[in-house]
């Protein structure tokens, strides 16, 4: 299950939209926090999609299954310097427990909900955690690089692959000094399967999602190189506590036509290299997570491993063919769109497919 992190300083909010998010009584994951040991708190969010809504009502399934991010919630970090040995532990966290990371950001300054930061401002902020990660990963570099500079001078089994990975940690290192992140080095190959473990922060995927006050319902940021979701966490969180009926009018009081949360989930599942699949049948219809560029036994895995090992075919029809045949599969087949795939075929977002197998 893909899992970022909400990461942000103090008093942004992080908290309240992960409990928005992920549905969590508030209450319940305050007392976690206190309890908890700076654990993370784990929460899960479903991604709502129109697509699979409509292939439910068409099949009328017994299950209705989408996909789902699971969400973590730590403790703050703090962006001193001697805040910086508090975040080691955290930071470790991130590092080695999570696939990205979402920057939560309050869109006000200091106390004051009514005055809200400049585009600078905030961008300063994101700055801010960006360099941290960058520290972190250096920290990380130095002490391999030392023990690595040891390791090659003897005449072990391992030593040309030491020193290949002693000279990809410089690059990296370098990079690091000049406060430049992990993805701004191009590895390819072996290289970047040498150091693929060390899971450098600086390289996950980001996302940055920007508190507003309810006063600011509406404005939009833009912080280059990352994608933006502005979201009210309290009101969301208030909103989502409602039935429908209310929730409607009093979203029509504040004139907004949908919720900011889907959207940021859906966000931070897109910048981990994920989409899905669906299978759509009367037992189920169901949303499967794959990554960008995995072929048709891929996706067949992660139905079952037996589907996989026998894969035949898959038949395909993406979802926009269905759509126009009316959710009509007996139009589909007339209008020859569903397709007979191999096993090199790459699936695409949205792809109704079933595994034809041998086992």
């Amino acid at each position: 299950m893909p899992r970022p992190a909400l990461v942000g300083t103090p008093q942004t909010g992080k908290t309240t939209l992960f409990c928005a998010l992920t549905g969590t009584d508030y209450a319940t994951a305050v007392a976690q926090a206190g309890a908890g040991g700076g654990k993370a708190r784990v929460g899960v969010a479903k991604i709502q999609d129109a697509r699979l809504d409509r292939l439910s009502a068409y099949w009328k399934p017994k299950k209705h299954t989408p996909a789902v991010v699971e969400f973590a919630d730590t403790a703050s970090l703090v962006l001193t310097a001697e805040g910086r040995d508090k975040n080691n532990q955290l930071l470790a966290s991130f590092r080695n427990e999570t696939d990205g990371l979402v920057l939560v950001v309050a869109a006000w300054k200091g106390d004051n909900a009514a005055a809200l930061r400049t585009e600078a401002e905030v961008k300063a902020e994101v700055d801010q955690l960006a360099t941290e990660f960058v520290f972190a990963d250096l920290a990380i570099a130095e002490a391999r690089i030392e023990k690595l500079k040891v390791q090659v001078t003897k005449p072990t089994p391992t030593q040309a692959k030491d020193r290949q990975e002693l000279e990809v940690l410089r690059q990296l290192h370098a990079a690091f000094g000049e406060g430049k992140p992990a993805s701004s080095v191009a590895l390819k190959g072996e290289d970047a399967k040498l150091v693929k473990g060390f899971r450098f922060l600086s390289e996950k995927p980001c996302v940055v999602a920007l508190n507003v006050p309810e006063t600011a319902l509406g404005k939009s940021f833009a912080v280059p190189g990352y994608t933006v979701v502005p979201v009210c966490a309290k009101l969301e969180l208030e909103l989502l506590g409602m039935e429908a009926g209310e929730r409607e009018a009093f979203m029509g009081d504040y004139g907004l036509k949908k919720l900011a949360t889907p959207d940021l989930v859906m966000a931070a599942f897109r910048s981990l290299g994920l989409q899905y699949f669906f299978t759509a049948g009367d037992d189920e219809c169901r949303a499967w997570i794959i990554r960008k560029g995995d072929d048709a036994v891929e996706a067949a895995s992660k139905i079952h491993t037996d589907l996989a090992r026998g894969f035949v075919a898959a038949e395909v029809v993406s979802y926009a063919d269905w759509e126009a045949a009316g959710g009509d599969m007996k139009v589909v087949k007339a209008k020859a769109r569903l397709r007979q795939e191999g096993k090199t075929y790459v699936v695409a977002d949205g792809d109704i497919i079933n595994i034809k197998s041998g086992v």
